[in-house]
């Protein structure tokens, strides 16, 4: 009797599991054991791909499930939270739209952490518990990436002492920050109703020739960040003018007239400075005017020292020579800063056959493009003086097709007291680089240039015939000869320092004293030099003109 007892129990047991289990299938149960509820979301089994302002969720889903609610929050999730109660909670799926995996939140703020949570949702039975995002057994969080909703910058942007922010006018903003180059905070702007309609804002107030960094942001979310810096100041002098957009040519008339102005508001009328500003993007013709209407050289005025200033707020303005300029008598310098010089037949910028006492003659950030001839010379037998020549951040492509060398000065009766040239590139030259044969010249100092496919047949790197100049090169590469007959240095003692030279600069004579030759050729170190682009692709190079360095971010 016993016995058949036990077995019915047995078998009660064991139907009452089954039912169980059958029931377990769609839902799980409250404590109680009172109701039905759907089973949870398997936490570990979520995965978040998240880019800037939205995120795509993937998750395994539930059996007879209506819907699903996910909720995300810059603050903590936990239990006791009810839904949507963090300050930065957004709830998704409370419209029944979240059936099925994957799914994609949106409205999110860029560069930020959060905490995510979801839940499946019945018509017919309760709804899960909360499942957490689980990495590694432990709740966990996701980070949105940086947003970016400022537009490039571009040359109209900028300016010395202000820059123009744009950026995606649907976007809500509220402030932005201005950073200086070690990362402090330097102005903290409201933007106010009108700038955020039109996507823009100016901020002004700022240093010439400074880089800034600007974040955007909607509150304490970033929504976008970007360095831009400054342009030059329009150089300092007794007198500055700006050229009227009317303006098509500097004439001998208008250089006179600037010239009589600037005398009347400085203290030494003998010596006195000018600062030509031309505006950005212009085609400025630069000569005199003859009798017969012919263009002649623009001479300028005794005693001037003077700039011609390309402005900014867009490409740097074109200066079109028909005649090279005149630079007789005494001036403190004479200076051409952010232009374009354009062969328009003079073939020469400089041809200089008066005497002149000038002390320094400087080219910044200047683009010389097929001058037929020099860019300097010094013609006659009058003596001339130039204390300093000054190449920077220039950029110089094809030069020499009339047989001239780009400086080029070898009388007795000149006197040259240091050339400087760095941060610049020379691609294509067809004669000598310098000529100084039987002048007086101080020193010759390269650095952080690069050199490619120059030296014509029979010519010289530096021709210092009867002078022994000491030339100087630190972090300089010369990659490739024009011509196999090219020579390096004649009566200069040589100084390499960190410099190169690809194995196709090959002089066939007057070769410099140290060997640095490199391994490849000028396509092996270069990106695409036969087009212009002299990127350097190896790494263990640390020469060459600076705007040809990749660096990391």
């Amino acid at each position: 009797m016993n016995k058949v007892r036990n077995i019915s129990y047995m078998a009660l047991s064991l139907l009452m599991g089954a039912a169980v289990t059958s029931c377990r299938d769609v839902n799980d149960w409250d404590t109680d054991g009172s109701a039905p509820r759907l089973f949870s979301v398997n936490g570990s089994k979520i995965t978040v791909e998240a880019e800037d302002t939205y995120a795509q969720v993937t998750f395994t889903g539930v059996p007879d499930v209506s819907y699903y609610i996910i909720e995300v929050s810059q603050d903590s999730l936990y239990d006791d939270i009810q839904q949507g109660g963090t300050a930065t909670s957004i709830v998704f799926g409370t419209d029944k739209s979240i059936t099925k995996s994957p799914v994609t939140l949106t409205d999110l703020a860029g560069d930020s952490k959060y905490f995510l949570r979801m839940k499946a949702v019945s018509e017919t039975v309760a709804e899960s518990k909360w499942s957490y995002l689980i990495k590694s057994n432990a709740v966990s969080t996701f980070k949105t990436k940086a947003e970016q909703i400022f537009n490039e910058s571009v040359a109209s942007d900028r300016d010395e002492d202000r820059i123009r922010l744009s950026w995606d006018a649907s976007k809500t903003v509220t402030n932005i920050l201005v950073l200086d180059g070690n990362g402090d905070e330097i102005q903290n702007i409201t933007l106010d109703d009108a700038a955020k309609a039109a996507g823009e804002f100016t901020v002004t107030g700022l240093t010439p020739s400074t880089t800034y960094t600007f974040v955007i942001k909607n509150g304490e979310a970033i929504r976008g960040t970007l360095r831009v810096a400054t342009t030059a100041a329009m150089p300092k002098a007794n007198y500055k003018y700006l050229l009227s957009e009317e303006v098509t040519v500097i004439s001998q008339e208008l250089l006179d007239e600037i010239a009589e102005n600037a005398k009347a508001v400085s203290e030494d009328p003998n010596n006195y400075s000018v600062t030509i500003g031309i505006p950005a993007g212009t085609t400025i013709d630069l000569h005199g005017e003859a009798e017969d209407g012919s263009a002649t050289s623009v001479k300028i005025p005794e005693g001037m020292s003077v700039t011609f200033f390309g402005l900014a707020g867009g490409a740097a303005p074109v200066l079109n020579l028909s005649k090279a300029v005149d630079i007789r008598g005494s001036h403190a310098y004479i200076s051409f800063n952010n232009v374009e010089i354009k062969d328009g037949g003079c073939q020469y910028v400089i041809n200089q056959s008066e005497g002149c006492t000038v002390g320094e003659l400087s080219f910044v950030e200047v683009t010389l493009t097929d001058m037929a001839r020099s860019w300097v010379r010094l013609q006659g037998s009058s003596a001339k003086t130039i204390e300093t020549i000054a190449i920077d951040n220039c950029m110089v492509k094809n030069q020499g097709s009339g047989n001239y060398a780009l400086l080029y000065f070898n009388n007795a009766a000149y006197n040259v007291g240091k050339v400087s040239i760095k941060n610049s590139t020379f691609d294509t030259m067809m004669h000598s680089f310098i000529d100084c044969r039987n002048a007086v010249v101080g020193s010759i100092d390269i650095s952080n240039c690069t050199f490619y496919n120059i030296i014509g047949a029979g010519r010289y790197f530096v021709d210092a015939q009867n002078v022994n100049v000491p030339v100087v090169l630190t972090n300089v590469i010369l990659a490739k000869v024009n011509n196999e007959t090219a020579k390096g240095v004649r009566d200069a003692s040589v100084e390499a320092v960190n410099s190169l030279m690809t194995s196709d600069f090959v002089l066939a004579s007057n070769k410099f004293s140290t060997d640095i030759t490199y391994e490849g050729t000028a396509a092996d170190l270069f990106k695409d030099p036969e087009n212009g682009d002299f990127t350097i692709k190896d790494a263990s190079v640390s020469a060459g003109d600076p705007r040809w360095l990749v660096t990391e971010e």
